[in-house]
């Protein structure tokens, strides 16, 4: 196999992956938008007399996430000598499936908050997060094309 045609197969199988990711991120949306409009307001399933501790721990968990990525992506993408290039695609895939994966954490913090306490503007918020992060760290052809190269 030629390894355009192994770049591709491997892209293809992280870009598929990637996709069902933002994907569940639109229906988690549709969730808190059918939920809004079903019960208004919306007050939350949990009603926590003091929201405000459980915010700071889903932000504070939001950004830690934030920083595991820019931590580990570097040690993750990091070439070995002497791997071959099947190799070297498997672990490519593999970490840009774990930073994608890591992308989508913010929104399910941002779901957590909103089913608990009800703020949808948290989890827009959150959302939002996930949403660049995902768009940064989406396999692409030519990041990896060059990655193989250096």
């Amino acid at each position: 196999m030629e390894p355009k045609d192994d770049i591709g197969s491997h892209l293809k199988a992280a870009k598929m992956v990637a996709g069902a990711i933002i994907a569940s991120m639109v229906v988690y949306l549709a969730l808190v938008e059918v939920l809004k409009a079903a019960a208004k307001p919306f007050r939350g399933f949990a009603a926590v007399a003091d929201m405000q501790p459980v915010r700071y721990a889903a932000f504070g968990a939001a950004a830690a996430v934030i920083l595991l990525i820019l931590v580990l992506r570097p040690r993750l993408f990091r070439r070995k000598d002497g791997e071959s290039l099947t190799a070297a695609l498997m672990r490519l895939q593999r970490a840009a499936l774990l930073t994608m994966v890591l992308a989508e954490v913010p929104a399910v913090f941002g779901l957590v908050l909103f089913l608990i306490g009800g703020s949808a503007a948290d989890f827009y918020k959150l959302l939002f997060a996930s949403l660049v992060l995902a768009f940064i760290h989406f396999p692409r052809r030519g990041a990896w094309e060059e990655w193989l190269k250096g």
